[in-house]
């Protein structure tokens, strides 16, 4: 076996090279933040809707009150309703009966207000098909178009205007009609 002597200038510069590479191994690592990435896609689908909500033209939990009324004075009551769609949108009402009178004691008791006596138009803004002839509530089996061929819109007021008439024969009492539901719908009607 023979052995060989390396030169002291040859070690010399493994040795170099060896403390290089440990050095930049160490200010390499040193530099690290521990940061990692992580990528992720956000996707949504926007389906077709909207918001109905009653901004005036009630009191005492959502009742219109058209007060005592005495016969062939027709008045008035304003409802407010806000609208928000983000697609063509229609706005019917549907009553589930007329005024009735349902106080025992009073002379009407039994009787009710014809529908023909108490009808609505509606307007608002630009964009849509408002019912400008006074027409009767619908029931609920068949709604009644309040707003037709609605576009997009964002907080839009529809204005119905509730008109009563009494008629002279109409027996005096106190007259309620439980509800008035109103329905937006929102996309293909």
């Amino acid at each position: 076996m023979r052995v060989r002597f390396v030169s002291p200038s040859w070690a010399l510069a493994v040795v170099a090279v060896m403390v290089v590479v440990l050095v930049f191994c160490l200010l390499g690592t040193s530099n690290a933040t521990g940061q990692w990435t992580a990528t992720v896609v956000p996707k949504v689908n926007v389906e077709s809707g909207g918001s109905l909500s009653i901004l005036s033209g009630t009191v005492n939990e959502n009742q219109i009150d058209f007060g005592d009324m005495g016969p062939g004075i027709p008045q008035e009551k304003t409802l407010t309703l806000g609208v928000t769609a983000n697609d063509s949108w229609r706005l019917t009402v549907s009553k589930s009966q007329d005024f009735q009178c349902n106080t025992p004691s009073d002379p009407g008791f039994g009787q009710s207000i014809p529908s023909s006596s108490f009808t609505y138009t509606s307007n608002g803004p630009a964009g849509a098909t408002y019912m400008s002839t006074p027409a009767e509530f619908g029931t609920t089996a068949s709604p009644s178009n309040v707003v037709t061929n609605g576009s997009a819109v964002s907080d839009s007021n529809v204005n119905v205007v509730y008109r009563l008439v009494i008629s002279a024969n109409q027996l005096t009492g106190y007259y309620t009609a439980p509800s008035h539901t109103y329905t937006l719908t929102v996309g293909s009607p």
